[in-house]
């Protein structure tokens, strides 16, 4: 973010605080209950959005350096593998040998020079290329070894992460998925961070009542009267739009205090968090002195799978008191984000009483709306 954004996001933001009102559109917006149960609109979400567009699978730390590796379930279950070869390149592959279909490593982290199938130890290159088939001139004497590679998935390393596409083929231009936001991302977010902790939990919830909590301040004072409510302004936040992204303030209550300082001595970091929403579900949060990675894989209609991160600045682990601050502060993200978790999860419950047949967006609430547009669009679209 370069300081006349900042400056202007933050002139924006102190406007509404002395004026004491909230930007809003035109009128409320309802939201029909079937958007957040329906098994065949979730099928299509994943086939005409999920699948067709670039999503964060991984922070670049996770990949440290060549013969790293990292496999997970990934999308609808796809067994995903993340590697670095040897000239430092990132490839995301399907997690499966091509001879009977082995799993070549199993869900986490390592570095090897080879990937070995442990059912016949076919063994390949962490470039997906096939190296060696035991017994192949007398079992498979007509078998192309050198044309066989691993099932590879359109990936690229940008801006600190590593970004995979489930369907599709050749390279992804993650600057222009960005919209603009990428640069940002470098400035906020950049690649010198590494995971302190994380928690992965499944949830009871449909992935949209997840994106919604996390897009608007109306529920912090009320929701998070435990947590983080005494750190910030009562529903005064902003948003923006980058292509399908959103980026939003959520003020704190040191706002206040820029009506004292000179403008040179304005930090957003300070006075906000800054959300990076990347369509259709990854967040990034931007606190005073490093950022947490929201993450999720939806897994049914009513069930989300959440991953959160909190990364720090690489050499900022030398000592107990710094890893005190950065547990401190990844239990507070923890502990709100369950706040917001457990709401979403009687929200999901409701629905299946039929005591709604919508919800219904106040007119602050207009990142919601505009949320669900795009989701809207772009299964008309397909």
């Amino acid at each position: 973010m370069n300081r006349d954004t900042e400056i202007a996001l933050l002139k924006r933001c102190q406007a509404l605080l002395e004026s004491r009102t909230t930007e809003v559109m035109s009128s409320e917006v309802t939201s029909p209950i079937d958007r957040y149960a329906c098994s065949r609109r979730f099928a299509a979400e994943m086939s005409d959005i999920f699948r067709k567009m670039p999503l964060i699978a991984a922070h670049a730390s996770e990949l440290p350096e060549p013969g790293s590796y990292k496999a997970l379930e990934w999308l609808e279950d796809f067994p995903l593998l993340l590697t670095r070869d040897k000239e430092g390149e990132v490839h995301a592959f399907a997690n499966v040998c091509k001879h009977r279909g082995g799993k070549l490593a199993e869900d986490g982290e390592g570095c090897s020079r080879r990937l070995v199938c442990p059912y016949h130890a076919w063994s390949y290159d962490l470039d997906g290329s096939l190296k060696t088939v035991p017994h192949q001139k007398t079992g498979f004497p007509e078998f192309d070894l050198a044309g066989t590679r691993l099932m590879e998935l359109p990936s690229a390393e940008a801006f600190g992460f590593i970004w995979v596409q489930r369907d599709g083929e050749g390279s992804l231009d993650i600057a222009k998925h960005l919209a603009g936001l990428g640069t940002e991302l470098d400035h906020f977010a950049p690649a010198d961070h590494v995971i302190f902790d994380q928690q992965v939990q499944d949830w009871n919830l449909n992935w949209k009542i997840l994106v919604e909590g996390g897009i608007e301040s109306y529920h912090f004072k009320i929701a998070h009267r435990n947590t983080i409510a005494p750190l910030f302004n009562d529903n005064l936040s902003i948003f923006d739009e980058f292509g399908p992204h959103f980026r939003s303030v959520l003020t704190k209550k040191e706002l206040r205090d820029l009506k004292t300082l000179p403008e040179e001595e304005w930090r957003i970091r300070i006075c906000a968090n800054v959300l990076y929403s990347l369509y259709p579900f990854a967040s990034v949060l931007i606190q005073p002195d490093h950022f947490a990675l929201v993450n999720a894989i939806p897994l049914a209609a009513d069930k989300t799978r959440i991953i959160l991160q909190t990364l720090v600045p690489k050499d900022s682990l030398g000592s107990d008191n710094a890893k005190q601050h950065w547990q401190a502060n990844f239990d507070l993200t923890r502990d709100t984000l369950v706040e917001d978790f457990l709401i979403g999860e009687q929200i999901q419950k409701g629905i299946s009483t039929g005591a709604n047949d919508a919800f219904t967006f106040g007119r602050f609430e207009a990142a919601l709306a505009r949320f669900h547009d795009i989701t809207e669009e772009r299964l008309a679209a397909d």
